[in-house]
């Protein structure tokens, strides 16, 4: 454990390690008085005998700073303690697009070009804004790129959400480190695989190696491999140099050409601008003779080595356990074969706070209807959180008929009785009539709590009303009765501390389990003994509750410390805890009569994600209990190390079965996973026609739960 976990740095308190490099060690921590949470980047100490160096480190971190671009992590603040420079900055929940890369490389998949497009065309735009803001990157790799997405978590080798959003970081580290390292090694510091000549040759450098780097960038996602390797670092150093990049396999020469462009040796030979290459991307895409086959289906097959037959991968669909639900056209998952090779273990996005998980897009999860409907949706509206609690809603079209000419379509949430009603926005179609459009309340106000259902009407193009016409082309809802207690999960709970949603609720008391017991570790290895008695007897009151026999001054310091509500995560008393609200109001939704196959479907998944959690809540609370009466010696490391272990699962799981993602099953889901489906509960398929509600589906056999379900043990 590194020496810096549980120290302030200035107002940042660190709590967690996330990476360690050669020139840099990366932590997660807490703003103490913003609350939030934040990533510091400590370089290493071999600068604390160079002031100069250090004047230079707080030069660049100045310019840097400055810098605000949506594709960009944001630098918060810089210093340096004992000698040792650090800079604090966003942190962003993501993958590196390195990691992903990788694991679809290795079962032969590509991601489809209008998404490398996408990705592209937003990278251009964040190193065009730098450049014209006088900052150069020097080192534009997929490592250096975060894949990040507020509707959804972004995992190895499934789908991208379709609001991923490549954000760049390290932007003008590298220019400090190089000088760090030439002052000690007279060696050139960065990336070998994505230097441009000029760096590689140790020439001074201009925007144009950031155009360089982005082309190698843009030659591995297609290509599923960079275009220079060798034995060495001086190998791969004198091929950038001397040798053009080998040509892709399959690829449009249209296309080609771009990559060629960018990656020519000299820099007035390359593309000037980042977005001048974005641009002639898409151009070439129009050129390709092939153009059909551009859909945003994220996967395509790796193209085969030229001659060779072209031999489609076989595909299955993911089914809905239990259930037997079919799927519908266009909005499942698909998935290929698994290969033999390996793909390594998701790396989950880091959550230590009280943010809770996005939902992920309708299209990457289980089909939401069942065969018996035969409901012909064109698309679905999927409620999120963004700045606030279901504050955001994404829409998505799949296969939509194109509005009228001289018409367009407008997305419409309608209240109760359809007295309230809020515009979302146009709706925009490609040509193969799929579209999204996402809305954030600009109050963060619930709108589960405001609106039931939803209606996309025809509008003139363009429109100089702000009202509606009288023209639904669709609409849908979720039908009341199921939805009534859809809101006791992610609206409001009469029962509850501060009426707050159940689910929402066990999020935050979950989470502050999971600090609780990293805490007590922490104070554990400083040899604190009374922190680490506090942090335990806050473990138990916040799993067990106020009106527990259990709940209490457990570590006999003169107060009961429980950061939490007092709702608890188990049966107390007259209250049912979290796991027993969410449990029953998840089953009370799925067993109204009404309820549509989503609900069932995904009701199903919350049920078993939340008899994982009770399961791991009662053997936390009796670890916990073992901790406040045990001596304070080597002994106790062991229970509290299992402690952690067992708050991590209660958070995010645990992949039991080695398939490399968690799932919604017994023995794996845990609280994100059950968030997440709770919030697939309140999906809205759009239905053609006005006045479309969502069907039934059949009927679940569910047993109705009951106190012994949640007695603790």
């Amino acid at each position: 454990m590194s020496d810096w976990i549980g120290k302030t740095l200035g107002k940042v308190r660190i709590e967690l390690l996330l990476a360690r490099g050669g020139m840099a060690e990366v932590y997660l921590g807490t703003h103490t008085t913003l609350q939030r949470s934040v990533a510091v980047k400590l370089l290493r100490n071999q600068y604390q005998d160079d002031p100069e160096l250090l004047e230079r480190f707080q030069r660049e971190a100045r310019v840097v700073a400055n810098l605000r671009h949506p594709n960009i992590v944001q630098v918060f603040d810089f210093d340096s303690i004992q000698g040792q420079p650090y800079l604090v900055m966003e942190y962003v929940s993501g993958l590196a697009l390195s990691a992903y890369l990788r694991s679809l490389h290795e079962n032969s998949l590509r991601l489809e070009y209008p998404v490398v497009a996408r990705l592209l065309t937003s990278l251009a735009e964040a190193l065009q804004y730098a450049h014209e803001s006088g900052v150069i990157h020097r080192d534009v790799k997929p490592g250096n790129i975060l894949l990040s997405s507020r509707s959804a978590p972004v995992e190895k080798g499934k789908p991208l959400p379709p609001d991923v959003q490549p954000v760049l970081t390290d932007f003008g580290l590298v220019r400090y480190l190089n000088s760090a390292t030439q002052t000690a090694t007279g060696q050139i510091a960065g990336t070998p695989a994505y230097m441009s000549p000029e760096q590689a040759r140790g020439e001074r450098t201009d925007a144009r190696t950031d155009i360089y780097s982005l082309g190698i960038v843009l030659y591995e996602i297609l290509a599923g491999r960079v275009p220079f390797e060798a034995d060495s670092t001086m190998g791969v150093l004198l091929k950038h140099i001397s040798e053009p990049p080998e040509p892709i396999p399959g690829l449009a020469p249209a296309l080609q050409a771009v990559i060629d462009r960018a990656l020519a040796k000299k820099p007035e030979d390359r593309f000037q601008t980042p977005l001048e290459l974005a641009r002639a991307f898409e151009v070439a895409l129009l050129e390709r003779a092939d153009a059909p086959t551009l859909m945003p289906s994220i996967f395509h097959a790796a193209p085969k080595a030229e001659g060779s037959a072209r031999k489609p991968k076989p595909w299955i669909w993911i089914g809905a356990a239990g259930l037997a639900v079919a799927a519908l056209a266009g909005f499942l998952f698909l998935k290929p074969t698994p290969a033999p090779a390996s793909v390594p273990t998701a790396t989950a996005a880091l959550d230590h706070g009280l943010q809770p998980p996005a939902a992920t897009p309708h299209s990457m999860t289980e089909p939401a209807v069942g065969p018996a409907q035969a409901v012909a949706d064109v698309g679905l509206m999927r409620f999120q959180d963004v700045a606030s609690h279901v504050d955001g809603v994404l829409v998505s079209a799949n296969g939509m008929p194109a509005a009228p000419e001289g018409q367009q379509y407008e997305v419409w949430l309608v209240g109760t009785g359809g007295e309230t009603r809020r515009s979302l926005g146009i709706l925009n179609l490609d040509a193969s009539g799929d579209g999204s459009l996402q809305f954030v309340d600009e109050q963060s106000r619930n709108l589960l709590a405001r609106y039931d259902r939803m209606e996309i009407t025809l509008e003139p193009n363009p429109d100089p009303s702000p009202n509606p016409s009288n023209e639904v082309a669709f609409s849908s809802g979720v039908p009341s009765d199921s939805l009534m207690h859809v809101r006791h999960l992610l609206v409001s709970m009469p029962d509850t501390p501060n009426q707050i949603g159940l689910m929402h609720g066990l999020w935050t008391d979950a989470t502050l389990v999971d600090q609780a017991a990293n805490a007590m570790l922490v104070s554990y290895e400083a040899g604190d003994e009374a922190a680490a008695r506090k942090n335990a007897e806050a473990v138990v009151n916040l799993i067990v509750g106020k009106q527990s026999a259990q709940y209490g001054d457990l570590d006999q310091d003169g107060e009961v410390t429980d950061p939490g509500d007092g709702y608890g995560l188990l049966l107390n008393g007259e209250s049912p805890g979290y796991t027993g609200g969410v449990y029953s109001h998840t089953t009370y939704a799925m067993t109204t009569g009404d309820a549509p196959a989503s609900v069932l479907l995904h009701g199903g998944h919350v049920e078993a994600c939340i008899t994982n959690v009770e399961g791991w809540s009662v053997q936390l609370r009796d670890l916990a209990l073992n901790i406040l009466a045990s001596p304070f010696d080597g002994n106790m490391r062991g229970i509290i190390v299992q402690a952690v272990g067992l708050a991590d699962q209660i958070v995010n799981g645990v992949d039991l079965n080695g398939d490399e993602q968690i799932d919604p099953i017994p023995g794996e889901g845990g609280v994100k996973t059950a968030y997440q489906h709770a919030y697939y509960m309140a999906d809205i398929l759009i239905l053609s026609g006005q006045g479309q509600i969502m069907p039934p589906g059949p009927t679940p056999q569910v047993v109705p739960p009951t106190p012994e379900n949640y007695d603790g043990g």
